[in-house]
């Protein structure tokens, strides 16, 4: 293993890593077409094709793993038995161990041998000892059989030696300018690095267009400088989509990962993918993996019911799990949706309280959609029982933090008896970002502008006080105001009596942010912000703007938690 060099070592488990994710869609559908002849070859040639990398890195129990598996396949292929479910779950078993194996690695260490268990229920499979080559005496035995014993066709003198294996069946990368497909393999910190330098060309754009507004160059210049604009745009673009991934590199894990809880709790569940061919940032995938994790687990122990209930309340027998992505606009939304029991909002209404999560008036206050969001808070929980799956008090807080940071927001829909549906909105690059300007005093903020549906002035008439929080009527809407200039001391604050308000959209809800002036939209570059501000509520990161400035860009959803948890403490948002 040491004597293997490190970048082919990478490539291997980069490629067998995919093709262990490949297997477990492909053996989860096996189990509903058993008899498809392409289905086989494609598990048989997966398993064969790890087996043969391994050995290459001399990764000896990976391969030994591998052959067993890839033997049970083999048996398949030549009808010598047939698919049932305990040969689909002694293969993903080994398929996990696969996996594992394969993280050991990944980390450094030398993967434990296989259990004997795992390895007896291979070979148990197969009814009796199989062997990947033929041996001498069988071969012997073939002659006789095929020629009679002791003779020798003439056409054969000596059975000749077996070529060596080809290298195209064990992973081992290739340092040519490109595979046959026409297709390189890149490391993202090359990339990384230069969707790095593409930001910076966009502040240099920025910057220029504001240092020369149109019409104050000659004509020349100012043909230079649009052209520059549009190649900037251009190669932006570009960089955008080498990093796009199919959102089935995100999907391919659900399969396996349902079949197995839908089993463990003694359910059915179909999993429908959709979408997968939705490009996705390679960022987003990696973030995303986690939450999603979560949401599909909670869909499957809180959300689908057992086949009797099912039954009883006029439902069909399995329960049906949607995971759906499609692009909107500059937006990936990502679904997960179920025909469960759906979500009680006087039920979260009633644990929130007994949690000490909100006071009983704070309770009674809240809409049905502000109490479905409850389950967002941290330490929520409805589970009356700690599973291994849920139950703790953890998971969607987790799910909404982890969104939130990547400046995306967190929907919930649900309907008592008919099912729910968890909606992530995200952006499609994280790198560079439409936002409006604003200010309030002296300062700059940038609000997302995938978040802004509207903008208006603010005029006093239209403001309703009264209770805890004052609103803003619009549209026939009675909105909640945020008003940022909370932020600025009285002095500061005064500078500018103007008001103007943005509706931005949080989830299924809309609120008012006020804000003093509204300077325009601008394509930024956005920063993360340093280790002494990194965590602050309200706040995504940061962004030089055209003149040189630094305005900081608001994280909205954070901004609405903090309002409607009513924080005061230093340091964090307080609320007039």
């Amino acid at each position: 293993m040491s004597a293997v060099h490190e970048d082919i070592r990478s490539e291997f488990l980069a490629e067998a890593g995919e093709l262990v994710a490949t297997l477990g869609e492909q053996l989860v559908e096996l189990e509903r077409q058993p008899k498809d002849p392409e289905l086989l070859n494609a598990i048989f040639r997966g398993f064969h094709t790890i087996k043969g990398g391994a050995g290459f890195i001399q990764l000896g129990m990976l391969a030994e793993l591998c052959h067993r598996a890839e033997e049970v396949f083999g048996a398949l292929r030549a009808g010598k038995r047939e698919v049932d479910a305990g040969l689909l779950d002694v293969s993903l078993a080994a398929l996990d161990c696969m996996q594992a194996m394969l993280e050991q690695v990944g980390a450094g260490g030398t993967p434990a041998a296989a259990p004997d268990s795992l390895l007896r229920d291979l070979e148990g499979l197969l009814g009796e000892p199989a062997s990947a080559t033929i041996s001498d005496d069988e071969f012997e035995a073939l002659l006789d059989q095929l020629h009679g014993a002791g003779q020798v066709p003439a056409a054969v003198v000596e059975p000749p030696a077996p070529p060596p294996a080809p290298v195209a069946e064990a992973v081992v990368p290739t340092r040519r300018a490109s595979d046959g497909d026409g297709s390189i393999r890149v490391d993202t910190a090359r990339l990384d690095s230069l969707m790095n330098l593409v930001g910076e060309l966009v502040l240099v754009r920025n910057r220029l267009k504001t240092l020369h507004p149109a019409g104050s160059l000659p004509l020349d210049s100012e043909r230079s400088l649009r052209e520059l604009d549009a190649l900037t745009k251009r190669l932006q673009g570009s960089v955008l989509n080498l990093r796009l991934q199919p959102a089935k590199k995100l999907f391919s894990r659900f399969p396996k990962l349902v079949r197995d809880i839908a089993r463990s709790v003694g359910k059915e569940i179909e999993l429908v993918l959709e979408g997968e061919d939705t490009d996705l940032d390679k960022n987003l995938i990696e973030a995303l993996a986690d939450p999603l994790l979560h949401m599909v687990r909670n869909s499957c122990d809180h959300g689908i019911e057992t086949p009797e209930v099912r039954l009883a309340a006029g439902k069909p027998r399995a329960g049906r799990l949607s995971l759906s992505a499609r692009q909107n606009g500059d937006r990936v939304q990502i679904e997960v949706r179920d025909d469960g029991a759906g979500i009680d909002p006087e039920r979260l209404r009633r644990k929130a309280v007994e949690k000490g999560l909100i006071s009983a008036e704070a309770a009674a206050y809240l809409d049905s959609q502000a109490a479905l969001e409850l389950i967002l808070l941290p330490g929520f929980s409805t589970k009356d029982q700690v599973s291994d799956l849920s139950g703790r008090g953890v998971g969607m807080d987790v799910v909404k933090s982890r969104i939130v940071a990547l400046r995306g927001s967190v929907g919930i829909e649900s309907v008592v008896g008919v099912g729910s549906c968890l909606r992530l909105s995200l952006p499609l690059t994280l790198a560079i970002a439409p936002v409006l300007m604003t200010t309030l005093g002296t300062r700059l903020y940038a609000i997302p502008l995938d978040k802004v549906r509207e903008v208006a002035a603010l005029r006093p008439a239209d403001v309703e006080v009264g209770g805890e929080r004052p609103y803003w009527r619009h549209r026939g809407e009675r909105l909640p105001m945020m008003d940022l200039s909370c932020w600025l001391d009285p002095a500061e604050a005064s500078l500018d009596g103007d008001r103007h308000v943005a509706v931005v959209q949080l989830g299924e809800r809309r609120a008012a942010l006020v804000v003093h002036r509204l300077r325009g939209c601008e394509e930024v570059v956005v920063k993360p912000l340093g280790a002494m501000l990194r965590g602050l509520a309200g706040f995504a990161g940061a962004t030089v703007t055209g003149d040189g400035r630094v305005a900081l860009v608001l994280d909205v959803d954070s901004l609405a938690q903090a309002h409607d948890s009513g924080l005061a403490a230093a340091g964090e948002l307080s609320w007039t």
